[in-house]
C-alpha cells in the first residue's frame, strides 16, 4: 500500500477521524491483528469474532490507527496519538477504502471468476504477465468480500497490472467484488454445479457469475469460455467486446492439435487475426489448455510478443493440489487434484487422467462433492455414468465418503466404496503397486490430500 494519510483514509471510508493526527500515514492495512506490521491500519471485523476486542493487541503489534464502529469497545489504554476513524460498518468501510484506493491506478485490472478453473487461469495470466513486468496478484486465495479488498491494498506504484480472482457462494457477491475491482479485462472460465445448493439451477449460477460483465470497462474485453453453453446466454450483459475461446473448434481464440508427452502439453493457438502460435506448457489436461487461452490472449493484448509468450509458457506453474504430480518412493505416480471439486471439474480431471500414463495401471480415488443440494445423489451418479466411457483405462475406482458411493454405483467398471479414508487406505495398500498411477479428486472439505503421505510410502 502506498503511504496514505489518515485524513485520506477517513474520506475513502466515508468515516470520521475522531482521534489522531490527520497527516499520519499508514502503509498497510489488515483485519488480523497477528499479521500487522509497523504503520498499519487495523480493520476490526465483526463477522465471526468482534475485532474491536483486539484493538489494543493491534496497537502493540505496530498498528498506528484503526477503523471503529463501536466507540464503547475502544480501550482507554491506547496512546492519545493512535488514530481512530469512526465508521458505521468496518467491513463496508474496508471495501470502500479498497475501491477508492483502486481508483488511484490506471493500470490494467484483470478479474477472473468461474465455477472451475478460476485460480488456475488467474495463475496463468499472472505467470505470463510477470515474465515481462511487475504485477499485483490475488493474495494467497483471498478472493471474497474480505480478501479481494485486502489484495487490492497491496497495490503500489511499481505494479503495471493487477490480476484478481473473484469467488462467490451466493448471488450478488460478484457484483460487489466487480464494483470494487472495475476490471479492464474479465474472464469467466466455466459455469458448473459448484454451490448448486444455493442456486438451484445452472442458469442462476451463470447469472451470478455474469454480474462481472457490466463492471468491465467498455474499452476493455471480456473472455468467455465458448465451450460452455451457459456463457453464450449471458453475452448481452457485457458492454465490452467479447472474445469467446474454445478447445473444441474454431472461435475468436481457440486451440488445436493438442498432444501430450511425459513432460506436458503442446498445442496450437489460433488468434482472431488468423495468426497461429505453437506452445508447450509443463501441465496436463485439455481443461488446462482451455485455462491457458485467455491468459495467452490477454498477454498478447498487453504487448507480449509470440516469443515472450512461448518462453513464459515453458515455465508455467500453478497453485498446489491442481493436477499436481507426485512420485512415491517406489515409483508410483500420484496425481493430486484434490484442492476442490464439483461434477464438472471431476469429469474433466478424470478425462485428462484417462489420456495419461498409458503404460501404468490406473486407479481413481474419488470422494464427496459438496454443496450440491437436493440433487447431490443424482449429480454424483452422473459423474459415474460420464466416466464409464473410459472404464477400460482404469483398473478400478475407489470412492470415499457418503454421496460419492453413487459415483461407483453408476460406474460401469469395478468400484469399491469406503466410508472413511482410514478404511480406504487399508485396501489401497493391498491394491497399489510401484507401476500404478492414481488420481485424487474431491471437494475441498474432504481433504483428500491427507492420503498423500500414505500413498507416497507405497
Amino acid at each position: 500500500m502506498q503511504p496514505t494519510t489518515l485524513n485520506t483514509i477517513s474520506k475513502m471510508a466515508q468515516g470520521m477521524l475522531i482521534q489522531g493526527n490527520p497527516d499520519t500515514t499508514v502503509t498497510s492495512a489488515h483485519f488480523d491483528s497477528r499479521q500487522l506490521v509497523p504503520a498499519s491500519l487495523f480493520v476490526p471485523l465483526v463477522e465471526t469474532r468482534d475485532g474491536h476486542d483486539f484493538i489494543k493487541q493491534a496497537q502493540e503489534s505496530g498498528a498506528i490507527a484503526a477503523l471503529v464502529s463501536d466507540l464503547s469497545k475502544v480501550p482507554d489504554t491506547l496512546p492519545k496519538d493512535f488514530g481512530l476513524i469512526l465508521v458505521n460498518n468496518t467491513l463496508t468501510a474496508f471495501q470502500k477504502i479498497a475501491s477508492a484506493y483502486r481508483n488511484q491506478f490506471t493500470i490494467p485490472f484483470i478479474a477472473v471468476t468461474g465455477s472451475t478453473g478460476k485460480t488456475t487461469t488467474k495463475d496463468m495470466i499472472s505467470h505470463l504477465l510477470t515474465s515481462t513486468r511487475p504485477i499485483c496478484n490475488t493474495y494467497k486465495n483471498f478472493n471474497n468480500h474480505i480478501g479481494l479488498p485486502y489484495s487490492l491494498l497491496h497495490l503500489d506504484g511499481s505494479h503495471q497490472a493487477a490480476v484478481l480472482e473473484l469467488g462467490m457462494s451466493h448471488a450478488g457477491e460478484i457484483d460487489l467484488l466487480a464494483s470494487i475491482t472495475k476490471p479492464t479485462y474479465s474472464v469467466i472460465t466455466s459455469i458448473g454445479e459448484a454451490h448448486m445448493e444455493y442456486f438451484g439451477t445452472l442458469e442462476k449460477i451463470a447469472l451470478a457469475k455474469a454480474e462481472l460483465l457490466p463492471h468491465t470497462a467498455p474499452a476493455g474485453r471480456v473472455y468467455l469460455n465458448g465451450d460452455n453453453e451457459y456463457l453464450h446466454k449471458v453475452k448481452h450483459l457485457a458492454d465490452s467486446p467479447i472474445c469467446y475461446y474454445s478447445v473444441k473448434g474454431p472461435a475468436d481464440l481457440w486451440a488445436s492439435d493438442l498432444t501430450t508427452d511425459n513432460k506436458g502439453t503442446h498445442f496450437t493457438v489460433h488468434f482472431e487475426d488468423q495468426q497461429t502460435l505453437r506452445v508447450f506448457m509443463p501441465l496436463f489436461g485439455t481443461y488446462n489448455v482451455s485455462n491457458a487461452l485467455p491468459a495467452i490472449g490477454i498477454a498478447r493484448e498487453q504487448g507480449m510478443s509470440f516469443e515472450e509468450i512461448q518462453q513464459a509458457m515453458k515455465t508455467m506453474s500453478i497453485s498446489g493440489m491442481r493436477f499436481e504430480i507426485h512420485t512415491s518412493k517406489n515409483g508410483m505416480i500420484v496425481v493430486n487434484d484434490a484442492y476442490n471439486g464439483n461434477p464438472l471439474s471431476m469429469k474433466a480431471s478424470i478425462e485428462s487422467f484417462a489420456d495419461l500414463f498409458q503404460d501404468r495401471t490406473k486407479v481413481l480415488i474419488l470422494a464427496d462433492l459438496l454443496e450440491l443440494g437436493s440433487d447431490s445423489k443424482a449429480m454424483h451418479g452422473g459423474v459415474g455414468e460420464y466416466v464409464s466411457k473410459w472404464q477400460d483405462r482404469f483398473a478400478c475406482m475407489v470412492t470415499i465418503g457418503e454421496d460419492s458411493r453413487f459415483i461407483g454405483e453408476h460406474y460401469a467398471g469395478e468400484s469399491h466404496h469406503f466410508s472413511s479414508k482410514e478404511e480406504a487406505i487399508v485396501y489401497l495398500r493391498s491394491l497399489l503397486k510401484p507401476h500404478s498411477a492414481v488420481l485424487l479428486k474431491a471437494s475441498r472439505g474432504m481433504k483428500l490430500e491427507t492420503l498423500l503421505p500414505s500413498l507416497q510410502e507405497i
